[in-house]
């Protein structure tokens, strides 16, 4: 690891572990479909070759002094065609797309409380890829090939992060070892779906929480590292359903296996970073109770609100809106930086962030993005 990419790592080792860095961190992350439009690539075409998605990945780390490697998303369409996916489809224009699917009916609710892994296997996975629904051996011949396939892109793809790594004295994101859902997420988003869910609340309130009871080992267990402990080694945990849920179904169904979740990861002695979508202004309470050190990014808030009700006991992230640096001028993103920055990193326990992912080149301007990563480790030292 070069001298740099060392400095690089130690900011965001430092803010983990409670300590105030020499400059702030950045973590922003872009794409891999944005990476090969900024390459000039073809979307459709380029995401099946893994020598094309490394090409575009050295294309874009050298347009974007970033501090982690970026541009490869593991949603590759090979994937998901060998399995014959009906969860992730690649849309028209080449991106990949979640459509609202559900994995189970109702009426499946007991079989699920009984025995969850035995339900996906049987029920969830045949719906989600048709060729999973096929009879043995056809069903595990589309599964070797399609882990073969992955074995095969992953295999260039480590090794090419680790370089660009190198070349550019960057940090490979490796803070994140694992990750999972909240249990309700995971009920919501791979079982019953966003509307689904939203029904059996009111139609089928004990089933629900008997689900999430169910459901609790199987996310802790998809997210719980086996490295060695350290509070660097983060478990990364998307929240989606909390901001369209009223409070009281909040308290009653998605908070409670959530927070014993994330107390059961950082007792083993790791660390926690969650992205929290949409507004989660009137939960800060709650997730103030969490234990300390937690990560947050933030699509939606006030950063002074946020940094008054979080800031001295978790790490914000977060908050810069994006959409400045898609409309915005060089001075306009300039300013917000350092206003944000001089309300976030006051005693540490921040890392500068977007409050969305980079999804595709026509997001921003690149002279916004490039201004922004100057200003940052121009202005953001301590």
């Amino acid at each position: 690891m070069s001298k740099e990419s060392q400095e690089k790592n130690q900011n965001f080792i430092d803010v983990y572990e409670g300590n105030i860095p020499k400059r702030i961190p950045i973590s922003i992350d872009v794409d891999g479909a944005a990476s090969i439009e900024y390459a000039g690539m073809n979307l459709i075409t380029a995401q099946y070759s893994a020598d094309k998605m490394i090409e575009a990945m050295e294309f874009t780390n050298g347009l974007f002094d970033t501090d982690l490697v970026v541009g490869f998303s593991a949603r590759l369409p090979s994937f998901y065609k060998m399995l014959g996916a009906n969860n992730y489809v690649m849309g028209g224009d080449g991106f990949m797309q979640h459509p609202d699917v559900h994995g189970i009916e109702p009426e499946d609710y007991d079989a699920l409380i009984s025995d969850p892994v035995k339900v996906c296997w049987e029920k969830v996975l045949p719906k989600f890829y048709d060729e999973l629904a096929k009879p043995a051996p056809e069903n595990m011949i589309a599964l070797m090939k399609m882990q073969m396939s992955k074995d095969l892109i992953m295999g260039k793809i480590g090794p090419a992060s680790k370089r660009i790594a190198g070349k550019y004295g960057k940090v490979t994101e490796k803070f994140k070892v694992k990750r999972t859902r909240a249990p309700f997420d995971l009920l919501a988003d791979t079982f019953r779906s966003f509307t689904g869910i939203s029904s059996d609340i009111r139609r089928y309130p004990a089933k629900v929480l008997d689900a999430c009871e169910a459901l609790f080992p199987l996310a802790l267990k998809l997210g719980m590292p086996t490295t060695e402990p350290a509070k660097k080694t983060r478990v990364g945990i998307s929240l989606h359903m909390a901001p369209y849920m009223r409070e009281k179904d909040f308290e009653k169904f998605w908070w409670p296996t959530f927070k014993r979740m994330v107390e059961k990861i950082v007792d083993s002695g790791y660390g926690v970073s969650m992205f929290c979508e949409e507004d989660w202004m009137r939960y800060l309470d709650y997730l103030y109770e969490l234990p300390a050190g937690c990560e947050m990014q933030f699509e939606h808030g006030d950063p002074e609100f946020v940094k008054s009700k979080i800031g001295d006991k978790h790490i914000i992230q977060g908050l810069f809106p994006l959409a400045l640096l898609r409309y915005g001028t060089i001075p306009e993103v300039e300013d917000k930086a350092k206003e944000y920055m001089d309300i976030l990193a006051p005693g540490g326990n921040y890392i500068f962030g977007i409050d969305k992912s980079i999804l595709r080149a026509s997001d921003l301007k690149i002279e916004n993005l490039q201004a922004l990563i100057k200003c940052v480790k121009e202005y953001g030292t301590y």
